[in-house]
């Protein structure tokens, strides 16, 4: 004798072991999934890439905390509005980078000559920044922070150092990407900080 099961058509469906395991799973990754693409957008940085609305004409970069000049006054940062009216040096640098330290020499050669060198200083600690200008002497007549390397990133600069010849505008003359030596001096950076527009 065959016993039929009747299924009650009104009784919840319960799901089967198989289903849940497979849910659970699903939220697992989805977790891992949300967590791995948060680090590497801060790591990445990619709000600074994708965000980004500094551009030579409008940006403010920030002091750097504690640093002053030889006779105590603090150090001012900088931004577009003080690069308007002259020609000026516009470097980007850190204290971490070491052929920003091999040309350091160079940049203070230049003060001596009454050169406006104005510092970005990017993703560096103020502390150490502080430190290396002590130590090795400051060209500056401002240094800003650039924590994100938002303004690197907006002058088409990859990475430190950069140096930039900017004109009256402001505008960008004579863009160098990359280490500076005594050639690119005399050809290009004093030749464009001579013109007259």
């Amino acid at each position: 004798m065959t016993e039929t099961i009747q299924r009650d058509e009104d009784a919840a469906a319960w799901p089967s072991r198989r289903n849940l395991l497979l849910g659970a799973l699903g939220a697992v990754s989805a977790g891992v999934g949300a967590a791995v693409a948060e680090q590497v957008w801060k790591r990445k940085d990619l709000s600074a890439r994708f965000f980004n609305t500094l551009s030579i004409e409008a940006f403010d970069l920030p002091p750097t905390p504690g640093l002053t000049f030889a006779d105590g006054r603090p150090m001012p940062g900088f931004g577009a509005a003080d690069l308007a009216s002259k020609r000026s040096l516009l470097y980007l640098w850190a204290s971490y980078c070491p052929s920003c330290r091999a040309e350091h020499h160079l940049l203070m050669a230049l003060a001596q000559k009454g050169v406006a060198i104005y510092g970005a200083d990017v993703k560096d600690d103020p502390a150490n920044a502080r430190s290396f200008l002590a130590e090795h002497g400051n060209p500056f007549v401002a240094v800003g922070q650039d924590q994100r390397a938002f303004l690197q990133r907006a002058l088409g600069a990859r990475g430190v150092p950069a140096s930039f010849v900017v004109a009256p505008g402001p505008k960008i003359d004579v863009a160098i990407l990359g280490p500076i030596d005594e050639s690119a001096i005399t050809t290009r950076i004093l030749p464009a900080l001579a013109k007259n527009a």
